[in-house]
């Protein structure tokens, strides 16, 4: 872990392609209502100096400027093929691609679902990547089958040459959703019914975010994902905007990233 930013070591060993996951910073029992941790959300009430201060000590530990997004729970997904000025807005997106080594891209969450991809050629090397923000309405909207068909067509390889992991997000046990949320899944396709159990009252449910990823993923031909299985609802390593609203605090959000290495850029 470097000694000034909170990396996780989860992640996909992916030759040629570099990840990373921050964490909240807190120590265990830690965290208190005045204190955002390693916070890299704009939009969180946290102080923007503080917030742009560790944005930049993440650049240089990635070792290349990083795309971010202004996520909008959409399916669009934004192709890098020039280099970006920081300095300009964020696009309006919920996924981003590239095949250039000097960009890393960015996706936050504190509790919906991050995804990453890259695509590999026939020699198998890495020829490009790709990150998702899949909460609830833009898993809905197709946004993962829209980042997978996108990167393969970028790259010229069929999705099934494509490798996903799937970061921290809500577990099952904790993913609340109502009727009709159920029903737009139910009615999209029969098997997500499958990633839904009845909740503790009616027209309640718990909602399976990583199983119902694996049924798109699977349906945009990405036979081969990884990942899964975290709560950041129940683990503190990580920012939940759900656990802040129990807390009655603001929480900050953490960032899913992924680069293509130089060596493995045409």
């Amino acid at each position: 872990m470097n000694k000034t930013i909170p990396l996780s070591n989860i992640g996909p060993q992916w030759a040629g392609v570099k990840v990373a996951v921050t964490e909240t910073g807190f120590r265990e029992g830690s965290t208190t209502p005045s204190s955002f941790g390693f916070n890299l959300g704009m939009h969180v009430g946290d102080a923007l100096a503080d917030v742009q201060s560790r944005r930049e000590a993440l650049q240089t530990c990635v070792g290349t400027p990083i795309v971010w997004l202004n996520q909008v729970h959409g399916c669009d997904v934004f192709f890098i093929n020039s280099a970006v000025n920081p300095d300009l807005d964020p696009p309006h997106a919920d996924a981003s691609l590239s095949a250039r080594s000097d960009m890393a891209l960015a996706i936050m969450t504190a509790d919906c679902l991050p995804v990453l991809f890259a695509a590999f050629d026939d020699s198998g090397k890495a020829v490009g990547v790709a990150a998702a923000h899949a909460g609830w309405r833009g898993l809905h909207a197709g946004v993962l089958q829209a980042c997978a068909n996108a990167l393969a067509q970028t790259c010229v390889v069929p999705t099934g040459q494509i490798k996903a992991w799937m970061g921290p997000a809500i577990g099952p046990e904790s993913f609340e959703v109502g009727q009709e949320v159920f029903d737009a899944f139910v009615q999209q396709n029969p098997l997500n019914q499958a990633c839904f159990l009845q909740g503790c009252a009616p027209g309640k449910y718990l909602a399976n975010i990583y199983a119902l990823s694996r049924i798109a993923l699977t349906s945009a031909g990405v036979a081969n994902v990884a990942g899964g299985g975290l709560d950041t609802l129940t683990d503190s390593r990580w920012f939940s905007h759900r656990r802040g609203q129990q807390q009655g605090v603001p929480a900050g959000r953490f960032a899913t990233l992924i680069r293509l290495l130089p060596s493995q850029a045409a």
